[in-house]
C-alpha cells in the first residue's frame, strides 16, 4: 500500500497511488481514498467524513481570523517602531511576515475542504498554492530558531566584532533563511500534479520513483521542520532561562516560564503532525500498521495537520503580546490613529501612568528625579555600545 504524504494543507494530504494504478475512473476525493486504501479493506472503521470537513472548516476559519489580526498587529507596531525598538525583533518581524503569508493561503483549504478536495484554479496555483504554504511554513520554524539562538548570544557573548557588526549579521541571517525556505520545498513540489477528471484533484504524485521519493520528502521534512531547530529551540532558551536566574536577575523566573510556554506550544504544534507523517511514510513500505490504527491516522491525518497552523496563532502570543515593551508600543499606535481628542486624553493617562512609575523607582535609590524613567541604558537601540543585558534578550 502506498504512503500518505502532505505537501501542506488540504488537496495534497492523501495516499497516493502507485505507479501501475488505472486512475481514469477517480472522480472525486472520497473515491480515492476508498481506492487507495484497498489494502485496508480487511477491517471496518465508521468515521464520518461529512462532520470531518465540518470540523476543519471551523478549525480553518477561526486560525485565519485570529491570526490574521494577531500577524498584522505585531508587523504595524514592529514596521512603525523598527528605528526605536531592538535589532532582534527583526526576527519576530520576519517571522510574523512568514506566519501572515500562512494564514493568506487558509481560505484556499477552507474552499477546497467544503467541495471534498476538488481544486478549482488549474495546474500552476496546485503547485505554487503548496509551494507557498511549504516556503512559509519553514520560514517561520528557522526565524523561531533564529531568535532563540541570538537571544543567548546577545546576552552572553561581548566582542566587540560582534557588538559592531550584529546588526548586518542578523540582516544576512534573514535573508539566508528566506533564500533557503525558498528552495528547500522544491523536491516535493516537483511531484504535485493536478489529477484530472470530473473533479480535479491537487495531490503529491511521484509514479515513477514513489517509494524513493516518499521516503525523501518526509524524513527532510521531519529533520528540517522539528529534528533540526526544536534542539535549537530548547537548549538555547533554557540556557539563557538558566543564566539569568543564576545572575539573579528580576526577570529571570517570569523568563524561566516563558521557555515553558516557548516548548510546549512547539511541541504541541508540531511534534503530532511529523510523528503521524512518519508512520504513515513506513505504513506499506516498511510494516504494516494494524488495520484500525490504518484508518484513524488517515482520516485524522487533516485535522493533524491543521492544529500544526495553530503555531501562527501562538507565535504573536509568547513572543509579542506577553512582551510589556511590546504592548507599550501597540498602545502608542492606537493612540496614535484614534481621534485626535481621544488620543490626547490617552497621551495624558499614559504619562500620568508613566510619570508615577517613574517616582516608585527612583525612590528606592537616593535621589528622587522623574527625569528618566530607565535606570539603565536600552542595548536594544542601534546606537547603543554597552553591554548587552535582558532588556535586549527578551523584550
Amino acid at each position: 500500500m502506498s504512503v500518505n504524504l502532505s505537501s501542506g494543507p488540504g488537496p495534497s494530504e492523501g495516499s497516493t497511488p502507485g505507479p501501475h494504478h488505472d486512475l481514469g475512473e477517480i472522480h472525486n476525493w472520497t473515491e480515492l481514498l476508498n481506492f487507495l486504501n484497498h489494502t485496508l479493506s480487511e477491517c471496518h472503521v465508521d468515521l464520518n467524513e461529512n462532520i470531518k470537513r465540518v470540523v476543519l472548516f471551523v478549525l480553518y476559519l477561526a486560525i485565519f481570523v485570529v491570526g490574521l489580526v494577531e500577524n498584522l498587529l505585531v508587523i504595524c507596531v514592529n514596521w512603525r517602531h523598527s528605528g526605536q525598538t531592538g535589532l532582534l525583533n527583526l526576527y519576530i518581524f520576519n517571522m510574523a511576515v512568514a506566519d501572515l503569508c500562512i494564514i493568506l493561503s487558509l481560505p484556499v483549504w477552507m474552499l477546497e475542504v467544503t467541495l471534498d478536495y476538488t481544486w478549482l484554479w488549474g495546474s500552476f496555483f496546485c503547485r505554487f498554492t503548496n509551494y507557498f504554504y511549504l516556503a512559509n511554513m519553514y520560514s517561520s520554524i528557522f526565524f523561531l530558531m533564529c531568535l532563540s539562538v541570538d537571544r543567548y548570544v546577545t546576552v552572553t557573548c561581548h566582542s566587540p566584532i560582534w557588538q559592531c557588526h550584529q546588526h548586518r549579521i542578523r540582516r544576512a541571517v534573514c535573508a539566508g533563511v528566506w533564500f533557503l525556505a525558498a528552495i528547500m520545498p522544491l523536491p516535493e513540489v516537483v511531484h504535485i500534479q493536478l489529477l484530472e477528471g470530473s473533479e480535479p484533484l491537487c495531490i503529491f504524485l511521484p509514479l515513477e520513483t514513489y517509494n524513493t521519493w516518499t521516503q525523501v520528502v518526509s524524513l527532510s521534512t521531519t529533520i528540517l521542520g522539528f529534528l533540526l531547530p526544536f534542539p535549537f529551540i530548547a537548549i538555547f532558551n533554557v540556557l539563557l532561562a538558566c543564566r539569568l536566574r543564576r545572575q539573579g536577575q528580576s526577570e529571570g523566573w517570569r523568563y524561566s516560564l516563558l521557555v515553558c510556554g516557548y516548548i510546549t506550544v512547539f511541541v504541541i504544534c508540531w511534534l503530532p503532525y511529523h510523528v503521524t507523517l512518519l508512520m504513515l511514510t513506513v505504513q506499506g513500505i516498511y510494516t504494516s500498521l494494524p488495520c484500525y490504527l490504518a484508518h484513524l491516522l488517515y482520516f485524522y491525518y487533516d485535522i493533524i495537520d491543521c492544529f500544526a497552523m495553530l503555531h501562527c496563532v501562538a507565535n504573536p502570543i509568547l513572543y509579542n503580546f506577553l512582551s510589556p515593551a511590546f504592548r507599550s508600543r501597540l498602545r502608542s499606535v492606537v493612540v496614535h490613529y484614534l481621534p485626535k481628542d481621544q488620543a490626547r486624553a490617552g497621551a495624558q493617562a499614559s504619562s500620568s501612568s508613566s510619570t508615577q512609575h517613574s517616582i516608585v523607582i527612583t525612590k528606592e535609590g537616593s535621589p528622587l528625579t522623574l527625569a528618566n524613567a530607565h535606570p539603565l541604558p536600552n542595548p536594544n537601540s542601534q546606537m547603543s555600545s554597552g553591554p548587552p543585558t535582558l532588556d535586549s534578550a527578551i523584550a
